[in-house]
């Protein structure tokens, strides 16, 4: 077993300013931290495995590829398919802190829009 304590972690990511915080990880699953500051977030993409985020705290826009989007806050979860593209933009004006889990590796593709037409 191991153990991890979120409000540690979101002490440490605010600290050192890091957006991203492995937490475990095998060979087919993978847990992590995402903390992003106001305006802060991803890029449209997608994962070769189905995720999951939880919002911890704040506030975060989730944008879909045909321009779909929704507005997730604290104790929110939402799920994408493998192969669903997706961006994630903290919208508040706090920091976001995301929980996710995806059932691969470390290290699994990060496709972009544009390295899926290229």
């Amino acid at each position: 077993m191991e153990f991890v304590s979120l409000d540690k972690k979101q002490t440490e990511a605010d600290k050192g300013k890091k957006r991203k915080i492995n937490l475990f990880g095998t060979e087919n699953f993978r847990s992590w931290m995402l903390y992003f500051t106001p305006g802060d977030g991803t890029d449209m993409h997608y994962h070769a495995s189905p995720e999951t985020f939880l919002v911890i705290e704040g506030k975060a826009s989730v944008k879909g590829i045909k321009g779909d989007e929704r507005i997730i806050e604290k104790n929110e979860i939402v799920f994408f398919p493998a192969k669903d593209y997706y961006q994630i933009t903290n919208v508040g004006t706090a920091p976001l802190v995301l929980f996710g889990n995806r059932s691969e590796a470390f290290g699994g593709p990060h496709v972009t829009v544009e390295k899926d037409k290229g």
